[in-house]
């Protein structure tokens, strides 16, 4: 007996800058969707600007159905869908559940390019990202921790006090 499978987030891939526009429609459409931000100061000789940018550029992420994978890539603004196809290949939950915390805490976060798989993979102990397993790295002598979509091979860094992690080895 078949049973289908349930709906498993995918990664979209959009028009560069149409990522809010294609998030739209798929709302209207009534799929779930999911596009992290961050905010950017950008400086102007005369001002400066604060957007609110994409933290993954050309891309959202939408809950749905293999069966539905048509109708998402006729969505205007949609290039194709990631890891669909004969074996297509889902999102787990727990990496888009890591990123909409990091993006919730408040905490400093941006993109982090380009995604490397270097460092040691970590759980964090305590705070608001208690839990979340990710790569610790270090940039301009700050902790980060790497919280990655490895299906779109794309990252974000949060800032982190290396003490509120632990190796996943002693996790």
């Amino acid at each position: 007996m078949f049973f289908p499978r349930l709906e498993s987030w995918f990664a979209v891939q959009v028009v560069p800058q149409h990522e809010k526009q294609v998030a739209s429609m798929l709302e209207y459409k009534g799929y779930e969707h999911f596009l992290p931000t961050y905010v950017s100061k950008r400086r102007w000789s005369d001002r400066v600007k604060v957007l609110e940018r994409p933290l993954f550029p050309g891309y959202v992420f939408c809950r749905l159905r293999e069966m539905s994978l048509g109708y998402v890539c006729m969505t205007p603004g949609v290039i194709r869908i990631l890891g669909a196809g004969p074996n297509s290949t889902s999102i787990p939950d727990a990496e888009i559940e890591a990123i909409a915390r990091a993006v919730k805490s408040g905490l400093d976060i941006c993109p982090f390019i380009p995604y490397a798989r270097i460092g040691q993979q970590v759980r964090v102990k305590q705070g608001p990202l208690a839990g979340i397993v990710g790569r610790l790295i270090q940039i301009k002598n700050r902790t980060r921790l790497v919280l990655a979509v490895e299906v779109a091979f794309k990252a974000v860094t949060v800032d982190i006090d290396a003490a509120e992690v632990t190796p996943l080895e002693f996790a």
